[in-house]
């Protein structure tokens, strides 16, 4: 059954804002769609990726009465629609000489507000069943403004996440010139490709942007589609220059011109801007999947995936699916195989800290809750040295554990699932970057059984059917998915556009140094390589983001500062004022 909602601002997508839109004239329609109508035979008769970039925005919807899907569905945006869509289409068959556009019916229809949609409805006839149908595109115009990313920059921001947008909002606020790329077509398009029951682990209380907060009526854990619409929304409202759909694939540093320059590839081509600082927020994980190499792995005869690669269970039904981790990502997916009826087996090779969502949301609303304005919140959580957070989070965790029902933890148990249930998150977090799973059904599932536990044997070889284990039994499988996680030193994902030398000035991302501070969660390198990476934090980004404003001020080459915005740039002081101006359009968010 599909999710419902509760408010019709928790539905993805939206009309472009509306000054951007032109106007079709009406005997501008037939000549649109004629030259739209090669492509969407070449869409509908031969089904690619390829073919459906080439016709759709990324942003777009597809709507199916019954004609695919048999039901009412809606697909957004286009990297939905080429996951869901396209594989009802090859099995449509759809006969290409039967797809006409009926010239007769397309015309422009008008709004009293100047916005203007053609209408071009297409018949065309199935194989698979034999079947009539009708498809109707609808299509308008707008601009793309400032769609050339400007060549000379203070700041290039690489990347289009949650650090990404964090400082560009700063960056934005400070005057600063600064653009940012992102290589996905869409802003938010890192959440929205990922599997569907994703979702935050931590609460939208603690998990929002600066200025403008996750909105009061999403779920309490935001889910992954609901992460990507705020996110594309966030920089439409904010009137960020971002500029998607541009891979950062390199960056020479000029040391007499004390400059980068910087090439990108992507919607627009190659382009070649020149920047004087560079700030990569690229995460601590995600870039390169590690898939254990164990012997025969390539001799498996079923699909084999990493989850960075998984979507969703629906193919699975029926099927024997074994999953080789234990944390987050591979509980996720093993949920979803046991709602959709799979034979599922999480592989356990280790232990996993285990704690039940409601206890995560008690710990976290101490700090962030509807009470405690999130800037004050941000700074009260910051406060303490990681060893005083740690215990005072063990604590508390653990009497919660001391309180909750026995039987959760000894079905766990029973079912052979090696559950660790007591000391400090933040070992999982700062050391392994993984290794735990804030509970959000599927230790239940484990418990009765829907979900099976193999643990306490090595993965001896994967074998045709399935894997052999150091204890002699074997798991058969139809598919196995590899949750075994991603390559965490950033200085990789960082090497291969700025090469090896200048990625060799930083040092590694995240674990604590001896005085208990995240290694180079805040890098800033006040030198002539200017290169940076950041956390995905907002308290962190405003720091980096100052520093950099400091250097671009005493820097007669780069462009000049306002002095009294830098002087006047209090942190906590400017949020209030910027959130009681959010009705007001764009740049207002700033003129303070």
């Amino acid at each position: 059954m599909a999710e419902s909602i509760s408010n019709i601002s928790e539905l993805p997508g939206s009309f472009v804002s509306v000054d951007l839109i032109t106007s079709f004239e009406d005997n501008e329609a037939l000549d649109v769609a004629k030259s739209i109508a090669p492509a969407i035979s070449e869409l509908l008769s031969h089904p690619s990726e390829s073919a459906l970039d080439a016709l759709f925005h990324p942003d777009a919807f597809w709507r199916d009465h019954v004609s695919l899907s048999w039901s009412l569905r809606t697909f957004h945006p286009c990297s939905v629609i080429a996951d869901k869509v396209l594989p009802l289409l090859k099995r449509a068959e759809i006969i290409p000489s039967s797809i006409v556009l009926q010239e007769e019916h397309t015309h422009a229809i008008k709004f009293p507000n100047g916005v203007s949609v053609i209408r071009a409805p297409f018949t065309f006839s199935t194989s698979n069943p034999t079947a009539q149908c009708t498809a109707a595109l609808k299509t308008y115009p707008y601009e793309e403004r400032e769609h050339q990313i400007p060549t000379s920059l203070d700041v290039l921001v690489v990347g289009g996440g949650h650090g990404d947008l964090s400082i560009s909002a700063y960056f934005k606020s400070l005057g600063i010139n600064f653009a940012m790329v992102e290589k996905q077509l869409a802003i938010g398009d890192s959440w929205a490709k990922r599997y569907d029951s994703a979702t935050l682990h931590t609460t939208r209380l603690c998990s929002g942007l600066p200025f403008v907060p996750f909105p009061s009526d999403y779920p309490l854990y935001v889910p992954a589609k609901l992460i990507a619409s705020y996110y594309a929304k966030y920089a439409q409202d904010l009137q960020l220059p971002t500029y998607p759909g541009r891979e950062c694939v390199s960056a020479v540093w000029d040391d007499a011109k004390k400059q980068w320059t910087v090439t990108l590839v992507g919607v627009a081509g190659t382009e070649v801007v020149s920047a004087r600082n560079l700030v990569f927020a690229v995460g601590i994980g995600g870039r390169w999947p590690i898939i254990p190499d164990f012997p025969g792995k390539d001799s498996f005869l079923g699909q084999s995936l990493h989850s960075s690669v998984y979507k969703d269970a629906s193919l699975w039904a029926g099927k024997r699916v074994a999953i080789v981790g234990s944390s987050t990502t591979a509980c996720d997916v093993a949920l979803d195989c046991s709602r959709v009826g799979a034979d599922v087996t999480i592989i356990q090779r280790g232990p996993t800290r285990i704690y039940p969502q409601e206890h995560i949301t008690a710990l976290l609303n101490s700090f962030w809750n509807s009470e405690t304005p999130v800037e004050v919140s941000d700074v009260m959580a910051a406060e303490d040295p990681v060893v005083l957070q740690a215990t005072l989070g063990a604590l508390m965790l653990a009497r919660m554990k001391d309180n909750y029902d026995p039987e959760y933890y000894e079905g766990l148990r029973k079912a052979g699932f090696l559950a660790t249930v007591y000391g400090p998150i933040h070992q999982q977090i700062f050391f392994r970057g993984g290794g735990h799973y804030p509970d959000i059904g599927a230790c239940d599932a484990i418990s009765r059984g829907e979900i099976k536990v193999k643990s306490g044997a090595k993965i001896e070889t994967i074998v045709p059917n399935g894997i052999a284990f150091s204890d002699g039994t074997q798991l058969d499988a139809d598919a196995i998915v590899y949750a075994t996680g991603f390559e965490k030193d950033v200085r990789r994902a960082i090497a291969a556009i700025v090469g090896t030398k200048q990625a060799a000035l930083l040092e590694p991302v995240w674990g604590l140094d001896a005085e208990g501070e995240v290694h180079n969660a805040l890098l800033w390198k006040g030198t002539s390589d200017r290169v940076s990476d950041v956390h995905n934090a907002d308290l962190r980004t405003q720091f980096l983001a100052l520093q950099i404003a400091a250097e671009i001020a005493k820097d007669p080459k780069c462009k000049e500062l306002d002095a009294e915005v830098l002087k006047n740039y209090i942190f906590g002081g400017h949020v209030a004022e910027y959130t009681e101006s959010l009705e007001e359009e764009g740049d207002e968010h700033f003129k303070k």
